[in-house]
């Protein structure tokens, strides 16, 4: 059963709180820690006063944690419902290279690398 999609803002703040103590606390996505998954993700929602990021998947269902995150949510219907509060960080706009290193360096800590083709969103 497909997971129902966030509504509401506040629901999406939440869950960028979830995953980032999710992938903190070392839990695990369908027998793989979080951290393993980091490169997959090429949608990342930064929220400014948390100063932390979240990958589309994770946090555009309601009530997400990794124990109910599955490989067969579908992304592109996150994207088009985060859409309505957050819009993609131009490559030339001011705060593009500290995201951007910053979001690295979530990866590196990790032991993984932020894929090439990865999109920052901030909220509009």
């Amino acid at each position: 059963m497909m997971a129902e999609l966030v509504t509401e803002l506040d629901e999406v703040v939440v869950n960028v709180k979830q995953f980032n103590a999710d992938l903190a606390n070392g839990e695990y996505i369908e027998g793989k820690l979080i951290a393993e998954k980091l490169s997959e993700f090429k949608h990342w929602y930064y929220i400014s006063e948390l100063d932390m990021f979240g990958p589309s998947k994770y946090i555009g269902y309601k009530t997400m944690i990794c124990k109910d995150y599955s490989v067969y949510n579908d992304g592109r219907e996150t994207e088009k419902v985060l859409k309505k509060w957050f819009m993609i960080l131009a490559e030339d706009d001011s705060l593009y290279t500290s995201l951007w290193v910053k979001l690295n360096d979530l990866h590196y800590e990790h032991g993984k690398n932020l894929r090439k083709n990865a999109e920052i969103h901030i909220l509009k």
